[in-house]
């Protein structure tokens, strides 16, 4: 009769032998806690897995962090960062922590904006993709006939609709589905990525740091309509350039898609759909972190950048960096964004 486990029974095991695992994390040596501690502590990070009824849970999602020693600025500064509130897209609470150093030829955020703009003032019917608080589209008013906002966030919807629904701009709350750039699929699969909006409805489709279906804004899009969207690349650089980007240094997990072979191919969707290209213009952007609270604020604020960032789990490499920009007065990163504007025949 083969054994059946049921949560809460108590197990009866032979000691654990540790030295057939390793720490999933960072492929550290596991060895047993202090005697009832009923955990797997990592030898080379501050990772503990749990024993329950017996059994290592070896789950990174599952492990714990321990204490690691720091310093009282270091706390003082995590412990600003995580209080400090966020909501839409507003970073003002970085300014002067984290400084952004446009690439010479030109600041891609006042190129977007100009250029919104101009397409703003000539449009009947204007869509905002993934408006986020409506910061950038307020700031583009005023607008002509229609304008519509998606938010897919549920916090950013309530501040969308109290900044741009006095502006005569409707915020539409959305799937977060929608964002992905497959779409939906024949035979009614996947509905929940269709965008709620009826076919040649708009002249112009914005969306600043948001993926999208290019098919899908395409069929929305009234023909003579503009796309413009500007997509960032990853903030990971290469060794023969700035040094190791944040993800790096921090030793971060980034999402899959920011990976050689699995990211959104932009210009080739963009192509398939049916789209003829207006302009293409790209960009590097530096960002300085002057402190360790302005990495957690960003990291907290942005959290597709490390997809498993928790303080806790990181604190040990968090302290690190620290010591790193106490000592040089910063730490620089690198990265590029593009801006693109393209047309419906």
């Amino acid at each position: 009769m083969p054994f059946v486990f049921r949560q809460g029974e108590k197990v009866f095991m032979e000691p654990i032998n540790s030295d057939l695992f390793i720490c999933p994390q960072c492929k550290g040596a596991l060895q047993p806690g202090p005697q009832g501690s009923e955990r797997l502590d990592c030898q080379n990070c501050p990772l503990s897995y749990p024993l329950r009824d017996g059994v290592p849970v070896l789950v990174i999602k599952q492990a714990n962090a321990r204490p690691v020693p720091t310093d009282d600025e270091f706390e003082r500064l995590i412990s600003e960062a995580l209080q400090a509130s966020f909501s839409g897209w507003d970073f003002s609470w970085l300014e002067g922590r984290q400084v952004r150093i446009p690439d010479p030829r030109g600041d891609i955020d006042m190129d977007y904006e100009g250029r919104a703009r101009a397409c703003v003032a000539s449009a009947h019917a204007v869509l905002d993709l993934g408006t986020g608080g409506g910061e950038v589209l307020s700031r583009l008013a005023p607008f002509h006939k229609v304008a519509v906002a998606t938010e897919a966030y549920p916090p950013n919807v309530t501040e969308a609709a109290r900044r741009l629904t006095p502006l005569g701009v409707q915020v539409i709350w959305t799937d977060p589905a929608c964002s992905d750039s497959r779409g939906p699929q024949p035979q009614g699969q996947w509905p929940h990525r269709r965008l709620p909006f009826a076919d040649d409805t708009f002249d112009l489709v914005l969306a600043r740091s948001t993926s999208f279906c290019p098919r899908e804004v395409y069929r929305i899009l009234k023909p003579g309509g503009t796309l413009l969207t500007v997509q960032g690349g990853t903030q990971k650089d290469g060794p023969d350039k700035d040094g190791p980007g944040l993800v790096d240094l921090l030793e971060g997990t980034p999402p899959e898609w920011t990976q050689p072979g699995y990211g959104w191919d932009i210009d080739a969707t963009l192509v398939e759909a049916g789209f003829v290209t207006s302009e293409k213009i790209e960009r590097r952007v530096t960002t300085i972190y002057r402190d360790i609270g302005a990495v957690v604020y960003f990291l907290k604020a942005v959290p597709w950048v490390i997809i498993d960032f928790e303080v806790n789990r990181y604190r040990e490499r968090l302290y690190k960096l620290h010591q790193r920009i106490q000592a040089t007065g910063g730490f620089t990163s690198s990265g590029s964004e593009r801006l693109i504007e393209v047309r419906k025949p």
